[in-house]
């Protein structure tokens, strides 16, 4: 009996003892902390090490470990002491340290979260390895302030909006990503019936402006009223994606009828004054060269050549090396962009009705100095289709060099393209010339997309 009673006490001490997920975690009194102070993304934490030579700081590692608060926070950071390298918790080395003091940021945090974090040292052989005491920090509440818009401009397929920089933190920048939405509704958010345009490059900022940027938001259709705002997208404590909204500003897009060009063609087809994509009335983009893959709905900015990959393009089937049947012509289908993003009576042109306007117009072209390249040259010249109608001359304007542009037709198995080819330059002037077919290049190649308007549709 007595026997007994002793094993049993001897097993409920040692449960007690060694507790799952509570190990022994030798600190060390060389490593140690100082101060901690947060934002809503970040914590940029201090501290020391004792003892410890110059050279031996030099060449080690030290850092800062750290993970959400959890029961078993100090198994983790036991892991990498025990020489895990790769240890079910952060290991942050972005810090620097002078003398013996150590200071770190750590950022893309989530934001009213608690941290069990601790200092490391880790010799230049990574097997001598101290950890300083653990603690805790939390991080705080994210309220960036964001302010109405200053102005809003409707465009064909897009907006103009000038607004001041919200005002945040700016540890916290790196954590969130700013940019405009537009929706068709007051008071939309993420979601269906909205379009979200991050920041990123599409954003210019005036010098003589406090503080203040313009940035172009694409998603709207012409003929339409819609409304927009700056957000802040950023991850909540749980991972998950949260927005912030600014204040709202209603705007409507310009009208096709000054989009459109009417050379009074056999058809009825009326051509658009600028490419998909573009802001303005004019042949040149205020916002650079959109480009389009064929039957793709994806617009973007770049260079042409180097877009040119078999394996970015969503209509090229790698297993068995061939393009993906879309269709011989897909003008007014899921795959024109531009019926697509102009809506209405908007789509692609056919190879049909590119002939049409080469067998009803004059060409003319045109250039806007001189430049030190051929190419330069290519994309400072373009050339214009002109239609005598009655006493006036209408014409529709578009510009070398840059990609050429998309027809709705496919035919031989590649899709068809049309461009221009001069005859030579003179000081940046293209000289004389003709408009060409291209074929026998596949989809993936980068180009441009003039609509057209179809009366008949």
């Amino acid at each position: 009996m007595f026997i007994a009673l002793a094993m049993f006490v001897l097993l409920f001490a040692s449960c007690d003892g060694d507790k799952p997920g509570d190990p022994e975690v030798e600190t060390s009194d060389e490593v140690l902390l100082g101060s901690v102070k947060t934002t809503a993304f970040s914590a940029s934490i201090s501290g020391s090490f004792n003892g410890i030579s110059k050279v031996d700081l030099a060449l080690g590692k030290s850092g800062v470990l750290y993970c959400p608060k959890s029961d078993d926070a100090a198994s983790k950071f036991k892991s990498w002491l025990d020489g895990n390298d790769n240890p079910d918790c952060i290991v942050s080395t972005n810090g620097v340290i002078q003398v013996n003091e150590y200071k770190g940021v750590i950022t893309n945090l989530y934001p009213e979260t608690e941290y069990d974090y601790c200092l490391f040292l880790q010799s230049q052989d990574s097997k001598t390895r101290k950890i300083s005491s653990i603690s805790t920090f939390t991080t705080g509440s994210f309220n960036p302030v964001i302010k109405a818009i200053d102005e809003c401009i409707g465009l064909y397929v897009g907006v103009l909006v000038t607004f001041e920089k919200v005002e945040m933190n700016e540890l916290d920048e790196s954590g969130c990503t700013i940019g405009l939405l537009v929706s068709e509704k007051s008071g939309g958010v993420a979601g269906p019936g909205s379009t979200l345009t991050p920041l990123n490059g599409n954003v210019q900022y005036y010098e003589e402006w406090s503080n203040r940027y313009t940035m172009t938001g694409y998603g709207v259709k012409p003929d339409n009223s819609y409304y927009c705002r700056i957000y802040v997208k950023y991850k909540d404590q749980d991972g998950n994606d949260a927005y912030k909204y600014g204040p709202e500003k209603s705007f409507s897009a310009r009208s096709s009828e000054m989009l459109i060009i009417d050379l009074d063609l056999p058809s009825g087809i009326k051509w658009a004054q600028c490419d998909l994509g573009e802001t303005g009335v004019r042949a040149i983009s205020d916002e650079g060269y959109q480009y389009f893959r064929w039957g793709s709905l994806k617009m973007f900015n770049g260079n042409r050549n180097v877009s040119a990959n078999k394996g970015q393009y969503e209509y090229w089937d790698e297993a068995s090396k061939s393009y993906m049947n879309i269709g011989d012509d897909i003008k007014n289908t899921e795959y024109d962009a531009a019926h697509i993003m102009l809506g209405g009576k908007w789509r692609m042109p056919t190879k049909a009705e590119v002939q049409e306007l080469i067998d009803n117009t004059t060409i003319h072209t045109w250039g806007v100095g001189s430049e030190s390249s051929t190419e330069g040259k290519k994309r400072g010249s373009g050339w214009r289709m002109t239609r005598r109608i009655g006493d006036k001359e209408i014409s529709v304007s578009f510009v070398i060099g840059i990609g050429g542009f998309w027809t709705s037709t496919y035919e031989d198995g590649y899709p068809v393209a049309f461009d221009f080819t001069p005859d030579s330059y003179n000081d940046g002037y293209a000289v004389g010339g003709s408009m060409i077919f291209v074929t026998g290049l596949g989809g993936e190649y980068a180009r441009h997309i003039r609509p057209v308007w179809d009366p008949n549709m």
